[in-house]
């Protein structure tokens, strides 16, 4: 049997790996989503179960399925840390999405699978680490079992897009593990320009001047991650620092104010430690 993880947080999907291999399985960890693809399209692959992870898209309109349909593939997918089931039910919350589908008659087959991965999210020593179901620790691991090995492109760009650092083994200087703490050097927040696409929301929406730069900064950073640490020093004011409860408030806002009148399809996208506003049309 085969089993992947496509995930953001690839370290921690060792530790649900192992305890998955007593089932005499072949498993495959996926930082990236191209190499999945190449694997499952390109090589015929194809797993018998797909342990997705929420966070990798943060977007409940994703349907995964869609791009499998399109190239006549069909397999179980698991979000196995959606943030909705209660821990001992999360089974039953997987088995009833996967039979909702209507493309799978036999589920038989991956239970015993669930049955250890619901176990390993109950696990002390596993679920503090995982997004998603809670605020996770930080884990990195120096022992590489199943990742699926990136070329520098890809390790530079999921450097850049996601708020976790696979492994110490992609920074050359391994005192940069804890980078998440540090703030890049960036304009004061009263020096950011505002984009004449930001000033017609400005006027529209009779944005705060709070909103209005942090709008700006990452509208001037589009599809580029940027650490929660970097936008709490762009809105600091005369000194004093934004909170990151303060943070997530003016996120909360600016989103709403985005799907409430689906501004050019943007989306602003949380991640643990950081932000990305993208623009769905360029993808």
């Amino acid at each position: 049997m085969k089993i992947y993880f496509l995930t953001r947080q690839p370290d921690v999907c060792q530790l649900i790996a192992d305890r998955l291999i007593r089932h005499k399985v072949e498993i495959k960890i996926y930082p990236v989503i191209t190499n999945l693809l190449r694997d499952v399209f390109d090589f015929g692959l194809e797993p018998d179960i797909l342990f997705l992870d929420y966070m990798y898209y943060s977007n409940e309109r994703f349907n995964p399925y869609s791009i499998l349909k399109k190239r006549g593939r069909i397999f179980p997918i698991v979000l196995y840390n959606h943030p909705f089931p209660l821990p001992e039910r999360r089974k039953d919350f997987w088995l009833f999405n996967l039979k909702r589908t209507s493309l799978f008659s036999d589920l038989s087959k991956i239970e015993p699978i669930l049955d250890t991965v619901k176990a390993a999210l109950e696990d002390p020593d596993i679920y503090p680490y995982v997004s998603g179901i809670q605020q996770p620790k930080i884990y990195h691991s120096s022992n590489l079992r199943y990742i699926v090995p990136l070329n520098n492109d890809e390790v530079e760009y999921y450097k850049n897009h996601f708020s976790n650092v696979i492994t110490d083994f992609i920074t050359q200087d391994k005192k940069t593990r804890k980078f998440r703490n540090t703030v890049r050097k960036c304009e004061k927040a009263t020096k950011i320009p505002i984009p004449d696409f930001v000033k017609k929301v400005q006027l529209k929406k009779h944005l705060s001047h709070k909103l209005t730069v942090l709008f700006s900064y990452m509208y001037s950073k589009l599809n580029t991650h940027i650490p929660a640490t970097e936008l709490c020093t762009v809105l600091s004011n005369n000194g004093d620092e934004l909170s990151p409860n303060g943070l997530r408030l003016c996120v909360y806002r600016l989103r709403n104010i985005l799907c409430a009148e689906k501004i050019a399809g943007l989306e602003l996208i949380s991640f643990n430690y950081g932000y990305m506003l993208v623009d769905r049309q360029k993808k």
